[in-house]
């Protein structure tokens, strides 16, 4: 929701989760997550990363009040069509790395990098929200074992649940840029056959998609979506 702080006179959003549309069995999983995005957040300031102000719960909702940001998701824009120059695709996936960098140099792995979690400013600034089920080192909330994300944007080490560090992070990252740069993502279909793609095939080179792509963007994206953690860019 937006909403009014007329304390501090500003214009907010509002997340909330009505604890009645939930079932007994995955109530206090969900409410556990949805106060740990809070947690998580509140010691990120960056302004590449959408602020959170203030968490509340009672026995009906629990509530984020977050930074209101004016503008759309990168989800919208590519649903839209939206065709990106080389330039303008790397100035998105620059801000991005910005954000998510400065996450990691705070202990915070976000795990569910995609389109629909990159927010574009009316003024085409980024900010990187929903951090819901982000990895925190000190934090024991995600076992390892979970399966946890978005499988377009998925990591392979993210389908078989071993250790997930920050370079999941980077491979998701990737699979953005190579959406943005050829207008398709690398791998598709169903749940399962993106699954089998990414633990076993390599995807087609970006250039194979768009003619204006060099070898070296090839060999840039490739390397980010490498199936093994420690072959990829191990630094935003």
């Amino acid at each position: 929701y937006k909403g009014w702080d007329s304390a501090i006179s500003r214009s907010v959003a509002i997340k909330a989760i009505t604890k009645a549309s939930l079932d007994a069995g995955t109530l206090k999983q969900v409410i556990n997550r949805f106060r740990h995005e809070a947690q998580t957040v509140g010691r990120l300031v960056h302004p590449r990363i959408v602020q959170i102000y203030d968490y509340g719960e009672d026995d009906e909702i629990a509530y984020i009040v977050m930074e209101l940001v004016n503008g759309k998701t990168l989800a919208h824009h590519l649903a839209q069509k939206v065709v990106y120059e080389i330039r303008e695709a790397g100035e998105i996936i620059r801000q991005v790395l910005d954000g998510i960098g400065y996450a990691h140099g705070e202990g915070v792995v976000h795990r569910d990098i995609k389109p629909s979690n990159i927010l574009i400013n009316s003024d085409g600034r980024i900010k990187i929200s929903d951090f819901g089920i982000a990895r925190i080192e000190s934090s024991q909330l995600t076992q390892l074992g979970d399966v946890l994300g978005t499988p377009h944007y998925m990591a392979p080490e993210q389908f078989v649940g071993t250790n997930i560090g920050l370079q999941a992070d980077l491979y998701s990252v990737g699979v953005i840029a190579y959406e943005l740069l050829t207008g398709r993502k690398p791998f598709t279909g169903n749940s399962a056959a993106v699954m089998h793609q990414v633990l076993n095939v390599a995807p087609a080179d970006p250039s194979s998609f768009n003619s204006k792509l060099s070898p070296l963007i090839d060999a840039v994206l490739l390397k980010a979506l490498a199936k093994k953690s420690e072959d990829r860019f191990q630094s935003a």
